[in-house]
Order: structure tokens, then C-alpha cells, then sequence
């Protein structure tokens, strides 16, 4: 018997079968940071250094055991920038001082901050500005301080994510020295005199004015002090240009002069144990808690090994783990209540390239940055945050693209830098300029300015380099007509970098070249060198070892005659 034979009509019903409504589905993102509480306030310095693969490169070439957790991670990815404040507020870290470049309008490096303010969980994690004004001769003035400070003033100092104290916002500045002098200049031109540290005061004041203008109560200017000793006289300079206050950067060159009695056999300026940085940070505190109304915030510091950057130059910090930097931390918030501070500096948190790190990463995990959180947080009731990776909720990785190696024996810049990167430590910014590359040499010695990866190529099928290039000096730091150009190569068979992370000097090629900041082709023979053989597969090359000079190049090639 058939169903509606069983029912009466009135209870007869319709189906309808119609396509399903979905729900929407959950997006599985960064879970929202639980942070937990410290007496003392803890800033940490942030370098967002690596904008492309090129500079974690260096790091996977010479140090593949420090890979963050996060991956060889793209800095500016939003998603990334939530994982790194979740993690930093779990820890006790309240703020970031993230090194930020302006060189007369043109910024870099500035990926990191455009990201955070796309970043979901930015309200938890304020920044502020360590203007890092390390650049050439003449590019601070007036106009200059002007220009930088509506800047700021239109792009940061009025978002609720800025770091302020008593209202103002913190500017660091990086260079007392470079902005005194260039203001001191520019008054010279003008017809007047300023005294040695005027020049900053000046600067500083025009800042002030402007930020005042805006409706804001004025700027706390922090002063990176630098030097291999304690010096007051450093200190009375920045209070009376204005600064209410300094810290420093980094501690291993201090700690090596401070405390001779650790050293180990063996040991040497830039080859030590963090056992000496134990023991030198806390002579360091003491020593520079003079005057509670001007402090240098205490320091605490995460090691040193820029093996990445410097090679066969680099300066070691060894021994580093995480119970010695939880006893450091330890130390520091006794000095902090007995003292009365009430804010401390990790210095720096992720210098991956400088080997100054304790963001999670496959050598600790997270052993650094629960040393901190331990020394310094009050533990919740429920016990602390759970340290969740990514794969944990099912993201990531982050890693950027792998560095391209290009097909490449000749290069005209006439379509971007064609896989062209600058080394970090060797120059300032790279650009192209009507069709020419062009870059600022920052730094001269053992350490090449600009590389390339590319395709294997038979070193046998050309006998000379050949560069149009124009190197312009510095006012300030003028030829001595000594200078040469480098060129530097590796191999399937030997690599740029021995086991021992030194740079193959036997794979290079070397000649004078002209500084007059004219063009010139210069042809660098390589069949003299016996190593130039094999399959080539990296370039290095340093047209000028000379430091603070502007350098231009229209095109490079390899060439068979």
C-alpha cells in the first residue's frame, strides 16, 4: 500500500529537494595572543632586514641550523607579522623599536611596518621608529627634517599602534654625529656658526615644533649611544641637544673590553663566550644608571655571530643558550627593582644576519623567548599560553620564493636589477636610475657590495668582465688613488664560501679602477686566474673598495674575446 493511500488528504505534505545552503566556512588564521603581564616594561629592537630571499640567503649559505620557525619567512606578510606579535606578547614583550630607513625621501626597508598596520592583531603590539640615519654626507637639512617629520606625522605618530611615553611619540635616532654635522654644515653655508652639538639640537627642535603644531604634545627622542666604553660626556652631549633618554644597540665589542677575566684560552676580540656578555652587562648597568632622570635603558643582549654578513671578518659570540640568557634576564629585572627601572631593552630581537636573535627558530625553539617570559611575567592562574606554531592550527609555511638563479652572462638594468642583490654589508640601497643601476658603497675591506646566483655557465666560454661604470667618492671621504674593482666567483666544484664560511680569494680578479664620477668601461681579464674554471654559479663584485661612494653601472657582461 502506498503511502498517501494510508493518509488523509489534509495531511498530505510537499517535499521539495533544493540545491544546499553552505554555511560560511571559519578561516583558519593566527589565534588572537593571550598576553601576559611584566612589571617591567620590555621593548624589543626589531631589523626588518630581510625583504627578499637574497638576505635569508645569505643566512641558509653560511648558518642553516638558526632557520626561524616561521620559515625563511616573507617579513612582510601580515599573517607573519600576527605570529610574531602572538608570540612576543606571550613572552612579555610589550613594544618593538624597529630600525627604519629615510634617505632624503626614499625609504627601504619599510615592509616590515606597512605589513604590521595590515596585521589583524596589531592592537596588542605597539612600534616605534629607530631612525636609522646612517647615511651620506649632506642628507640631513632643514628642508630634509621638514619633509621626514610631516611624514611622520601624517603616517604614524597618530595611529593608536605608536608607541608614546607621556603622551609623545618615541623616535630613536641612530647617528648623534652624521645629523650634528650635516646641520652644522648647512649653517655654514648660511653664513652662520654652530657649535659641536647645536646641529642636532636644531634638527631635534624643528621636529618638536611641527609634532607640537599637529595637536600632539611633542617628541621623546631617544639616543642611540655608541662606543666601546662608557663615556658621560656622550651622555651630557644628547640631554643637553634635546634626547630624554638613550639606549644601545648591541653589546659585543663592551663586553670583550669589560670583562677580561672570563676570557678563555683562545679567545680574542672577535671570537669570545657569551659567559664574558654575562659578566660584563652587569658592570654595564651599574655603570650607567647615573642619572634615573636621563637613563640608558639597561641592555639585554642577545649575542653576536655575523658570520653571514662578514665572513671570514665576522666577530663570534659562542656558547650562547637558554638557561645563560635566563640568567641574564634574571640579573636585569634585580637591577631594574633595586634601581627603579621600569623598562628594559632586548637588543636585538632578530638580527639573523649579525647572528643577535632569540625569535623561535630551530636552534632553541622557543627556549629564549620563554627565558624571558620566566625572568620576567607574572604567570597566569591557567598556567602560560600554550607555544603554538603554525603547522599547529594548519597555516603556513612562510617562506619566500626561492632566490632565482637567471640564465644571465650580460646585464643592461634596463628591466629592474636582473637578479643583481646588494650584500647588506656592503651597501646602503640599490635602484635603478635612467636605466642604470645604481647604489650608495657604504662599506669598503673584505666585503663585496652587490651578488648574483645564476644558472651554471662555462667559465670557459669567456676571458674577461667587462662594466660600464661611473664611482663617484664622497665629499667626505675622498680617493686616495689606491682603489680597485673585484670581481669574485663560485663554482659547482668551489663555492663562494669555504667550510670554514671564509670568501674563495683564490676566485678572483682584481683591477684599478678610475674614481673621478665619470664613465669609464673597464675590462677585468680572468683567464690569468687558473681557478676561473668549471661552472660558474655565483657572482660577487665590488667595483670600488672604497667606503661612502655612489656608484652607477649602465650594464656587465662576460665576453668571449
Amino acid at each position: 500500500m502506498r503511502m498517501s493511500q494510508m493518509m488523509s488528504p489534509a495531511a498530505w505534505a510537499f517535499l521539495a529537494f533544493t540545491a544546499g545552503c553552505s554555511l560560511p566556512e571559519k578561516k583558519v588564521y593566527v589565534p588572537e595572543p593571550k598576553p601576559v603581564k611584566s612589571a617591567i616594561e620590555i621593548t624589543a629592537l626589531y631589523y626588518p632586514g630581510t625583504e627578499q630571499m637574497a638576505e635569508w640567503d645569505q643566512v641558509a649559505q653560511t648558518l642553516p641550523g638558526i632557520k626561524p620557525l616561521l620559515g625563511w619567512y616573507d617579513e612582510g606578510n601580515p599573517e607573519v607579522i600576527d605570529w610574531q606579535i602572538k608570540w612576543a606578547v606571550e613572552h612579555g614583550i610589550s613594544n618593538f623599536c624597529v630600525d627604519w630607513y629615510w634617505n632624503q625621501g626614499v625609504q627601504r626597508l619599510d615592509h616590515w611596518v606597512k605589513g604590521y598596520y595590515k596585521a589583524h592583531w596589531r592592537k596588542h603590539l605597539k612600534w616605534y621608529m629607530m631612525y636609522a640615519n646612517h647615511n651620506e654626507p649632506g642628507a640631513h637639512s632643514t628642508e630634509d627634517q621638514i619633509r621626514v617629520t610631516k611624514f611622520w606625522i601624517d603616517t604614524y605618530f597618530k595611529t593608536p599602534e605608536y608607541y608614546t611615553i607621556g603622551g609623545k611619540p618615541v623616535v630613536v635616532y641612530w647617528d648623534y654625529d652624521t645629523l650634528d654635522r650635516d646641520f652644522i654644515d648647512e649653517a655654514v653655508k648660511k653664513g652662520e656658526a654652530l657649535k659641536p652639538g647645536e646641529g642636532v639640537k636644531r634638527a631635534l627642535a624643528i621636529t618638536e615644533k611641527l609634532v607640537k603644531e599637529a595637536g600632539l604634545p611633542g617628541v621623546c627622542f631617544i639616543d642611540m649611544y655608541h662606543g666601546w666604553k662608557y663615556d658621560p660626556a656622550k651622555v651630557d652631549r644628547a640631554k643637553a641637544a634635546g634626547y630624554e633618554a638613550q639606549m644601545i644597540y648591541n653589546f659585543d665589542t663592551i663586553a670583550w673590553m669589560m670583562a677580561p677575566e672570563t676570557r678563555k684560552p683562545g679567545d680574542r676580540p672577535n671570537h669570545f663566550s657569551y659567559d664574558t656578555v654575562m659578566a660584563a652587562v652587569p658592570k654595564w648597568w651599574e655603570m650607567t644608571s647615573r642619572d634615573p632622570k636621563f637613563p640608558l635603558w639597561p641592555i639585554i643582549p642577545t649575542g653576536w655571530n655575523d658570520i653571514p654578513r662578514s665572513f671570514q671578518d665576522a666577530r663570534v659570540i659562542y656558547g650562547r643558550t637558554p638557561e645563560k640568557f635566563k640568567k641574564v634576564c634574571e640579573d636585569c629585572r634585580r637591577f631594574c627593582e633595586q634601581q627603579g627601572f621600569n623598562r628594559v631593552v632586548i637588543a636585538p630581537l632578530n638580527e639573523w644576519q649579525e647572528g643577535s636573535y632569540i625569535e623561535p627558530n630551530e636552534e632553541f625553539g622557543f627556549g629564549m623567548y620563554d627565558a624571558l617570559r620566566d625572568a620576567f611575567c607574572e604567570k597566569p592562574a591557567e598556567g602560560w599560553p600554550k607555544n603554538l606554531v603554525p603547522a599547529d592550527v594548519g597555516l603556513g609555511p612562510y617562506d619566500y620564493p626561492p632566490m632565482r638563479h637567471l640564465a644571465l652572462t650580460s646585464w643592461d638594468f634596463s628591466k629592474g636589477m636582473q637578479g643583481w642583490y646588494r650584500n647588506p654589508y656592503g651597501t646602503a640601497y640599490m635602484r635603478t636610475v635612467d636605466g642604470a643601476m645604481r647604489f650608495f658603497r657604504s662599506g669598503g675591506g673584505t666585503k663585496p657590495a652587490i651578488r648574483t646566483r645564476v644558472q651554471p655557465f662555462e667559465a670557459s666560454k669567456f676571458k674577461t668582465f667587462t662594466v660600464r661604470m661611473r664611482v663617484t667618492p664622497s665629499v667626505r671621504v675622498p680617493a686616495k688613488g689606491s682603489e680597485r674593482m673585484k670581481l669574485l666567483w663560485g663554482t659547482e666544484t668551489t663555492p663562494v664560501f669555504s667550510k670554514d664560511f671564509v670568501l674563495t680569494d683564490a676566485n678572483t680578479a682584481a683591477l684599478p679602477v678610475q674614481t673621478d664620477g665619470d664613465w669609464h668601461t673597464v675590462s677585468v681579464p680572468l683567464t690569468a686566474n687558473p681557478n676561473w674554471t668549471g661552472r660558474v654559479n655565483e657572482i660577487w663584485f665590488d667595483p670600488v673598495n672604497l667606503n661612502a661612494a655612489y656608484v652607477d653601472i649602465q650594464w656587465m657582461r662576460f665576453e668571449a674575446d
